[in-house]
């Protein structure tokens, strides 16, 4: 059965609303009544191109015609009067993070000055979105902004907003005001991107057992990123960049244009991300090798998490990547690996377990141990035999 589209006036939301003839040909279909949101593909005539997605939530059309938004059409490149198929998709996938972008300068700093009223709207006008999807979203009913999906997590076609998932927003700024930015990564050039941190693959650590002790080994002079994003970015594997971290977006609005110099070592905001408080009291950035990886999620960057707590950057939380091309003094080494040697004070033993060993290295130091420089953890001189067997598994 084939369905004309209509764009009309005084929809704001991403919702279609159907006729009844189609209503009750989608609910013959089922043994059950229609669900609240149902997720629709319609699709031209005799063609295989790909279908418009687009969500229903209950509103019957005031004609014959499936009718939508004319903003949201726009958007999806859904052209009036066209005539579709109608086809309900199942098994919607739910989204626990999707990462967005406002389409211009103009829709972030709207944004940034409702952002409370967005969050709640949301929810109320979109529940469907996919990869590289458009939408606008209405705000007090006057002013619409328009965002464009970059990635959605799970990895699926198309996924379902639903209370609990993480929406970022990736700001988009004027280009003078980047500028300062840009002054603070030092000597850097080429493609720059705000990319999210991303949680550390635990594949992506090398394991050994020395002794009846596991131990990891996990690179901290290397980022890693998607292929795709490198490759929009102009970015190469072992390429060096700088990662530097977002400043807030309250300091970034009002301070970021005057007070730049505050981004190079005199910050003292805190922030909260992912339970971690962050004292921004030194600015910090890292230089680092980038590797290529399927294991990072398009638009994001997986580093560490010792690296991400020294550079006081939380989960999800976003930072600035870019190419850096700046003369060295001498080729900085792919892998530099740092014999580290824990010991139990308390029975004397090499090695044990390994929360215990840390837990007693915070609170008791002998005479022939080293402090090390801002932590309460001691490097003892002990026999180095073992240090031996750990450089043989992390070789093999």
């Amino acid at each position: 059965m084939e369905f004309e589209v209509r764009h009309v006036a005084g929809i704001e939301d991403c919702f279609v609303s159907l006729p009844l003839l189609l209503i009750q040909t989608l609910q013959s279909t089922r043994s059950s009544l229609l669900p609240p949101l149902l997720t629709l593909e319609l699709r031209l005539p005799r063609a295989s191109d790909d279908p418009w997605i687009v969500a229903w939530s209950g509103a019957t059309s005031s004609s014959t015609a499936i009718e939508v938004s004319h903003q949201f059409a726009e958007c999806i490149s859904l052209p009036n009067h066209t005539t579709v198929q109608v086809r309900a998709a199942s098994n919607l996938a739910k989204a626990t993070l999707v990462t967005m972008e406002p389409d211009t300068e103009d829709d972030w700093e709207i944004l940034e000055l409702n952002s409370e009223h967005a969050e709640a709207a949301i929810l109320k006008q979109v529940r469907i979105v996919y990869e590289g999807m458009r939408f606008p979203l209405w705000l007090h009913g006057r002013t619409i902004i328009t965002f464009h999906v970059i990635s959605t997590f799970p990895k699926k076609v198309v996924v379902q907003l639903v209370p609990g998932t993480e929406v970022a927003v990736a700001p988009k700024r004027r280009k003078k005001n980047l500028k300062n930015i840009e002054s603070s990564t030092g000597e850097s050039h080429g493609a720059k991107a705000l990319l999210r941190l991303q949680d550390s693959d635990r594949r992506l650590f090398h394991k050994s057992n020395v002794k009846g002790v596991e131990l990891g080994v996990a690179l901290t002079s290397v980022a890693f990123i998607h292929q795709e994003t490198a490759k929009r970015l102009s970015l190469e594997s072992l390429q060096l960049v700088v990662i530097v971290p977002r400043l807030s977006a309250k300091e970034s609005v009002k301070n970021l244009e005057n007070d730049a110099s505050r981004m190079k070592g005199s910050l003292t905001s805190k922030e909260v991300n992912s339970g971690i408080s962050i004292d921004n009291k030194e600015f910090r950035q890292v230089v680092v090798r980038l590797l290529i990886s399927d294991s990072v999620t398009k638009g994001h960057l997986m580093v560490t998490r010792s690296l991400r707590l020294y550079l006081r950057a939380g989960l999800h939380s976003w930072v600035y990547l870019k190419g850096y091309n700046a003369a060295l003094k001498k080729e900085i080494p792919v892998l530099l690996l740092s014999p580290c040697h824990f010991k139990l004070v308390a029975n004397d033993k090499a090695i044990g377990n390994g929360l215990e060993m840390l837990d007693g290295h915070k609170t008791h130091r002998s005479q022939n141990s080293l402090p090390i420089s801002g932590s309460g953890t001691s490097l003892g001189v002990v026999n180095w035999s073992t240090h031996e067997n750990v450089i043989f598994n992390t070789e093999s």
